[in-house]
């Protein structure tokens, strides 16, 4: 059976996306990463019976697969046919033994970035990409892939993952809620995704980001003034 995010979904492409028709892999990095972590390891918590903490080699000698899937920016393009090798989720999942009541897997990344999915979903913890390491800007050490989603659903610089049993807002349906906005449909997706609503939230989006900004900017200003007084 075709599934999205593969090569024999049709369409490939979701209805009023362009295609990404460059050499070079387009990364997008609004919440950018810091340094490359010295320490870094993968960790497993919340309603599991083992939890897990691998080092960076520890986690790359796991069982691993490699799978070639398209990715869909929110933005309104698609880059097709990245092959990705990591650790599929299952894998974890039977290693850290989630109880009977975990319904979800809540991703963390750098910065509290984060994506919340159902347990079952397809989902594979990726660190190459065409059989090379991950650069730092496309998720180094490891980033999440998630088939058929928008890509922000993909979390980048992955350290934690949580298994749960109620469902959590992930990064930016908190910043929509502090906005005063709905959060994002979870079921929504960019093959059916009203176009001409994606982008009047994009532009929402910008606005409330750029005003962030702003005050952060303004806050830091003050705060250095107050410094030299």
């Amino acid at each position: 059976m075709a599934k999205r995010g593969y090569s024999d979904n049709e369409p490939r492409i979701p209805k009023g996306w362009v295609l990404a028709n460059v050499e070079q892999w387009p990364i997008n990095t609004m919440h950018g990463p810091g340094p490359s972590p010295a320490n870094w390891r993968f960790e497993t918590y919340g309603d599991v019976k083992k939890p897990l903490s691998l080092t960076y080699d520890e986690f790359v000698n796991l069982p691993s697969i490699t799978k070639k899937l398209d990715h869909h920016c929110i933005d309104g393009w698609s880059y097709l046919g990245h092959e990705w090798t990591g650790v599929d989720m299952d894998t974890i999942i039977q290693m850290t033994e989630p109880t009977d009541e975990v319904k979800f897997i809540h991703t963390e990344g750098e910065r509290g970035y984060s994506s919340t999915f159902p347990v079952g979903q397809e989902l594979l913890l990726a660190y190459k990409r065409f059989g090379k390491v991950l650069p730092r800007a496309g998720g180094y050490p490891v980033r999440l892939v998630a088939p058929g989603e928008f890509g922000y659903k993909s979390v980048k610089w992955v350290e934690r993952v949580k298994f749960i049993s109620d469902w959590e807002y992930d990064f930016w349906d908190e910043k929509l809620i502090a906005w005063g906005l709905p959060p994002i449909d979870p079921k929504l997706n960019p093959w059916n995704v009203d176009n001409a609503e994606r982008k009047a939230g994009l532009r929402q989006l910008f606005i409330h980001l750029t005003e962030d900004h702003r005050r952060e900017k303004i806050a830091l200003y003050r705060k250095k003034l107050e410094a030299s007084q």
